[in-house]
């Protein structure tokens, strides 16, 4: 049947390109042009059932809504697959992230505690310096 010759590779590149990488342009442009072209395919699927039935005749599909399935089944293997990609690129991007916040907290605080020293080191002079003066004149 031409259908299962159609399928086949179909199912492959559903499955390549969903895992493929999304932080190119082309990468989302071809996710907005197959949702796009998802959307039209169901729109005429209910105008012309009968164009939907020519076409499952065409490719040795017993019915129109056979090869319905067969394509949305298409779609959600690449959803999917997409989704999941999608997710660990997410997660890869946040880990970055709070290591990044964590570093800059980390930094803070060692500026925050030099700081603080250099303070108390600054207020202490002036007390120990008047302790020494006190002490010399009370050893004369």
């Amino acid at each position: 049947m031409i259908i299962q010759l159609l399928l086949v590779p179909a199912l492959a590149l559903a499955v390549v390109l969903s895992l493929r990488s999304r932080v190119s342009l082309r990468g989302q442009a071809r996710r907005k042009i197959l949702a796009a072209v998802t959307v039209v395919a169901g729109v005429l699927a209910v105008l012309f059932p009968d164009t939907l039935q020519a076409l499952a005749d065409l490719t040795g599909v017993t019915r129109g809504t056979d090869l319905l399935l067969y394509v949305l089944a298409l779609v959600i293997i690449y959803l999917v697959g997409s989704t999941s990609a999608r997710f660990r690129e997410q997660e890869a991007r946040l880990v970055l992230l709070a290591r990044q916040v964590a570093l800059s907290e980390a930094a803070l605080r060692h500026v925050e505690a030099v700081q603080a020293r250099s303070e108390k080191a600054a207020d202490a002079a002036p007390v120990a310096a008047h302790r020494a003066v006190q002490q010399a004149a009370a050893d004369r």
